[in-house]
């Protein structure tokens, strides 16, 4: 059953219970309180008849009943009075008809006990309601009863009037339910049938970059088409990352796999000739080496990054910062033959971190800062107290980067000009994992710099224990502008 049907019945069938209900409760309420008024205007002529009659002892002491005349027909209309004496004998009292009740014997048994019955009753063809009242002299002798006796057919009459009315206004109010709910969802429901046809076009095309058409109707389902907009933007861009990922993988194994095969072809050229030449020899199984060396720490990138986009973290502890940096140092410091290597270390931190994880991102950052920095400068470790942070800085007096190349640094496979042209052996990966290790030590990195005025790389990780720390004022060194990096990843 389609969504239109569905809401069309819902409220066609909430409709009818209300509808229902408000009908049983008009009907019960009129029919009750036609009943009332009934019984309480044939109380009324009772009263009125027993107040103004009276008792009068006739010849031999015969006690006879005086009594008003007939009911008048303009004050009592429809009313029929009867009057039985001790005796049974029944008068009528009516200028309509002349019409004798009998009187059921549990009521009679009533009325000799001094009380007044209601009853319902049929009267020719009608339905009647009789109220029976004793009649008591003064010394409190039953010497007869009356009964007053209204027809029924006027009330049952507007009562069925009533019933056909109310039915008939149900039904008319079911149906107009219906065509509303009916129309009305159509019209509602129109905007997700263009949403249905344009998905189902770029389920069939394929093309993430189809948007489709934004309904101006301020509800849900304009929020549901900007929305879906959004996500085939996101999708799209997701796509072409992975696309770009996969061709970059490609390209950069590409690369060290045809260096091992050519070289080993050289290789075995010379064996077969028996012309082995010990220096060619040498440089290729070193260059075998190095590119073996090179597509480890390819492959290992990768599947950092792999164990990354499927949402693994490392396991977290309470570690001592100064110990991951000293280590890092320690690591670090074989490369650092041409420059000069300064470790700054303030005051004992303690983070929430994992220890490899953090020691992996500093030396990426280190090595990208030996890399690129020219012999003789200075690479300088530092770290410091930042607030509720713990701060790491990375700076170089390297060749510096435009603010276009600081803002991409941190994408997959992204490498620069200068080292692409410099002959640099990296993928592009390493900024990539360490903005991913920062991400995960719920921490932030960012890159400072200017064209030939060298780099800072700033690590901030929260502390765990936090403290007030004043912010120290920024070092001028080097003039640098800052630029604040939030990119998929490098």
């Amino acid at each position: 059953m389609s969504i239109r049907a569905r809401i069309v019945l819902l409220s066609t069938l909430l409709m009818a219970v209300v509808l229902v209900s408000v009908s049983l409760g008009v009907y019960q309420m009129l029919t009750r309180s036609l009943e009332s008024e009934v019984d309480r205007r044939l109380l009324e002529v009772v009263n009125s008849y027993r107040q103004n009659s009276h008792i009068e002892l006739g010849v031999g002491g015969q006690p006879i009943l005086r009594a008003p005349g007939d009911l008048h027909p303009f004050t009592y209309p429809g009313l029929y009075l009867q009057v039985a004496d001790a005796s049974g004998l029944a008068q009528g009292r009516s200028s309509e008809y002349q019409i004798m009740l009998d009187i059921p014997e549990s009521v009679v048994e009533s009325n000799e006990a001094g009380d007044a019955v209601y009853y319902t009753t049929a009267l020719g063809e009608n339905d009647v309601r009789v109220i029976s009242a004793p009649l008591k002299g003064q010394d409190g002798t039953l010497f007869g009863t009356v009964q007053a006796v209204e027809n029924l057919r006027p009330m049952e009459q507007a009562l069925d009037q009533l019933k056909l009315f109310l039915i008939s206004g149900s039904l008319i109010g079911l149906t107009m339910t219906a065509v509303g709910s009916y129309l009305l969802t159509g019209q509602s429901l129109r905007p997700l049938t263009h949403i249905t046809e344009a998905v189902r076009s770029v389920g069939q095309s394929g093309d993430l970059k189809h948007q489709i058409r934004t309904p101006v109707t301020n509800d849900e389902i304009q929020q549901l088409a900007e929305t879906f907009n959004h996500m085939l933007a996101r999708l799209d861009a997701a796509f072409n990352a992975e696309r770009r990922f996969v061709g970059d993988a490609s390209h950069e194994l590409r690369t060290p796999l045809t260096a091992l095969r050519g070289n080993a072809e050289i290789l075995l050229r010379q064996i077969e000739s028996a012309r082995m030449n010990p220096d060619d020899l040498h440089e290729g199984l070193s260059d075998i080496r190095d590119e073996a060396e090179r597509m480890g720490r390819l492959v290992e990138h990768l599947l950092t990054l792999a164990r990354a986009d499927v949402g693994w973290r490392p396991d977290m502890q309470t570690i001592t910062l100064e110990k991951v940096v000293r280590d890092a140092a320690r690591v670090a410091a074989p490369l650092a033959t041409d420059h000069v290597f300064r470790t700054e270390v303030d005051e004992d931190f303690s983070i929430q971190g994992d220890p490899d994880q953090l020691r992996q991102l500093l030396l990426i950052l280190l090595d990208n800062a030996f890399a690129y920095t020219p012999a003789g400068k200075s690479i300088t470790l530092r770290t410091s107290a930042e607030g509720g942070f713990a701060r790491i800085d990375v700076i170089d007096e390297g060749p510096g980067m435009t603010e276009e190349q600081v803002n991409r640094i941190f994408d997959r496979f992204y490498r620069g000009s200068e080292a692409r042209n410099g002959g640099t052996t990296g993928a592009g990966l390493g900024l990539a994992i360490a903005k991913w290790i920062a991400d995960c030590h719920a921490g932030h990195i960012s890159a400072f710099s200017q064209p030939d005025a060298g780099t800072r790389m700033t690590i901030r990780i929260p502390l765990a224990i936090p403290r007030e720390v004043e912010v120290e004022q920024e070092e001028p060194h080097p003039p640098i502008l800052t630029t604040r990096h939030n990119p998929v990843g490098k």
